[in-house]
């Protein structure tokens, strides 16, 4: 979920990270609000709107990804590997403790360790969440490859990407993985698309949209017409490129928001607010899972409210947890 700033200039994209936090917010609210209290149709905008998010998050985590892969710079690409790593391994582990002393306590039998052993493996079990970084990292880990081992890499890995891309549009592939139990198909099977969003992100990188202020009204018109034609299809292939567009046409916008130009003290807020918004995903169904358990069950909380106050007490826990590990690895926990 964090990406890094791989520009020459250093320069913040503040507006992404607000458009990060949002998404990151809905994201939680997804997952943890009563669903009983809402409507279908709420139900299944807010899955959409969460889609649009989760596309968001992967083009970004691709695009800032990109001059570290072109210019094959170790450091950077390992740096890149371990904020994946460290949290993917770490989260299951802790989530692992905490469950084995509970059911210890409670002289409770299951499995936990076959299941951690799962989750390592297929990234889910213990965390679901963490199907997303399985998918970063399955998707960077062949572009690497594709790079390390040749120059025209891009020429490639469009080429396969064309196949997998296609191939994960057919028949065949949805029969492929409906052969398997859903804890096995919700993380690996998304691994196509993921790869699709990577040559996005890349492409864009590589043509540098972000960086370029001035935009062209064809352009922003284009991805407008995307945004319009969102809604009107249903699981096919044109909506899926229409959010992929809308995603976009959000990227190029938010990250041309001129935050360079406001109040130093607003400027270091918003950038304070915003942050975290790695460990928060990683984390929110863990703790509210726990605050259901220990303290929600005691304390009336509205559903809204609810989740703002879980959103805040995810952030102060990253907050705390980045500070104590500052400068070690642990800190890819939280950020």
């Amino acid at each position: 979920m964090k990406y890094e700033n791989l520009n020459k200039t250093k320069r913040i994209y503040l507006g992404l990270e607000i458009l990060r936090m949002f998404f990151s917010f809905i994201i939680l609210f997804l997952h943890c609000f009563n669903k009983r209290i809402y409507s279908l149709t709420f139900l299944n905008n807010l899955r959409e709107v969460v889609s649009i998010g989760l596309t968001t998050f992967f083009i970004m985590a691709f695009y800032f990804s990109y001059n570290s892969f072109i210019s094959k710079n170790i450091d950077k690409i390992k740096d890149r590997f371990k904020r994946l790593l460290i949290p993917y391994i770490l989260w299951p582990i802790i989530i692992y403790l905490q469950k084995a002393i509970y059911n210890y306590k409670h002289r409770k039998k299951e499995k936990l360790f076959r299941i951690l052993i799962y989750q390592i493996i297929i990234g889910n079990g213990l965390n679901m969440l963490l199907w997303f970084n399985l998918n970063l990292i399955f998707a960077l880990l062949f572009f690497a490859i594709a790079i390390f081992i040749n120059n025209k890499y891009m020429t490639y890995t469009i080429l396969i990407g064309i196949q997998i891309i296609s191939f994960s549009f057919s028949d065949k592939y949805h029969k492929f993985w409906d052969r398997y139990n859903p804890i096995i198909q919700f993380p690996l099977r998304p691994i196509s698309n993921t790869y699709k969003l990577g040559l996005v992100g890349f492409f864009l990188s590589s043509i540098k949209i972000i960086e370029k202020t001035k935009v062209t009204k064809k352009i922003i018109l284009l991805f407008i017409l995307g945004l319009l034609s969102q809604f009107l299809f249903n699981n096919t292939p044109l909506k899926r490129t229409l959010r992929i567009n809308f995603t976009t046409f959000l990227i190029i916008v938010f990250a041309s928001i001129p935050f360079e130009k406001a109040n130093i003290i607003f400027f270091k807020f918003i950038r304070q607010i915003t942050s975290y918004t790695g460990g928060i995903y990683y984390m929110h169904v863990y703790i509210n899972s726990l605050l259901n358990n220990y303290v929600w069950a005691k304390i009336i909380s509205k559903n809204v409210y609810k989740c703002i106050k879980l959103y805040f007490i995810c952030y102060f826990i990253c907050f705390i947890g980045s500070q104590i590990f500052k400068k070690n690895s642990l800190k890819y926990i939280f950020n």
